[in-house]
């Protein structure tokens, strides 16, 4: 599929460049670390689209002895990843193929990642992520919208790479179908190159049970 190969080849060709304008991002930094003090400690964090292990970095850091598994499609994002936090599990895998035992984890971190994926793919991806988590675990998740979809050239890559812009009514549908309730939606601005603003979103989630261990 030609919006995926030309988007990972991109992300392979600039990996260095994203990895140092997002790995110590301010901005971002801050998000994850507000998600990082709901999580206990110990628990079992899966990252999706791990990149260069920004997330990773900060799970990592904030030294709660947290066993992470990342996944990322750029071979060399995980090259990346796995210098920048040593102490998790990385493997070069499309996010879209992934296959895990129910509630094997505690967390799960999509950040910026359903950018790259249709609205089918969102939604297969988050009825897999609602049945990888256990019961009141906790998803981190963030996306763009503002633009139209395609092909666009970014701050770290002069090769085009494909971007979804999905809704945040058409996400928080989504998660609330498959019954991971929201804890708190943030939304900031991020100014392109070409001086229009897109809207980054955050979104804080959980997975509900009931006293009986049904899905709500």
């Amino acid at each position: 599929m030609e919006r995926i190969s030309k988007t990972i080849t991109a992300y392979d060709n600039n990996c260095v460049a994203f990895n140092d304008k997002f790995i110590d991002y301010l901005p971002y930094q801050k998000m994850i670390r507000e998600f990082i003090n709901l999580l206990e400690p110990g628990i079992k964090v899966l990252d999706l689209g791990c990149g260069p292990g920004n997330v990773a970095r900060q799970l990592m850091l904030a030294g709660k002895n947290f066993t992470l598994k990342g996944i990322d499609l750029s071979e060399e994002m995980i090259k990346l990843a796995q210098k920048n936090a040593p102490a998790g599990d990385f493997s070069c895998q499309d996010i879209r193929d992934i296959s895990f035992n129910a509630e094997s984890f505690d967390a799960v971190f999509l950040s910026f990642c359903i950018v790259h994926l249709n609205q089918t793919e969102v939604l297969s991806l988050l009825q897999k992520v609602s049945n990888y988590l256990k019961g009141e675990g906790k998803l981190y998740l963030s996306f763009m919208e503002g633009k139209k979809d395609g092909f666009e050239k970014t701050s770290f890559s002069k090769e085009e790479i494909y971007y979804f812009y999905h809704s945040a009514k058409s996400v928080k549908k989504i998660l609330e179908d498959n019954h991971l309730s929201i804890i708190e939606i943030k939304e900031q601005d991020y100014p392109e190159n070409d001086g229009s603003i897109t809207t980054d979103v955050f979104i804080f989630a959980k997975k509900q049970f009931t006293s009986n261990g049904t899905c709500t």
